[in-house]
């Protein structure tokens, strides 16, 4: 199962990954496309950390708090779309992705391990 959640994971956030861009860039995507696949990660970020929860508390609590603040910062960028801060949400939330990314595979990295 949990190379089932890896393997959903890295092909939503490529996806993602690629609408979120295209919509930067003001290419026809619609942002909600965008968003639908982020709650998706979210999904699949908080099961990856509570199968965590029994072999690498830190790490799964840590990824679960990263894939619940993924989509806050995201629905953020909303609200200030007419402020000067804009950018610096912007690039928060592209740093969170990329470390989303990554604590889910080393989250599922240690779990497998530790099952071993």
């Amino acid at each position: 199962m949990l190379k089932g959640l890896l393997m959903t994971l890295r092909l939503l956030w490529v996806v993602n990954l690629l609408t979120g861009a295209l919509y930067y860039f003001h290419v026809a995507v619609p942002l909600n496309i965008h968003m639908y696949l982020g709650f998706a990660i979210t999904l699949v970020m908080i099961m990856i950390g509570v199968m965590g929860l029994r072999s690498v508390i830190g790490l799964a609590i840590v990824t679960i708090v990263v894939g619940i603040s993924l989509p806050v910062i995201g629905i953020l960028q909303l609200k200030h779309l007419a402020m000067p801060d804009l950018p610096y949400v912007q690039i928060t939330h592209v740093i969170l992705g990329v470390a989303a990314i990554a604590l889910a595979e080393i989250t599922g990295k240690r779990i497998r391990l530790s099952a071993a």
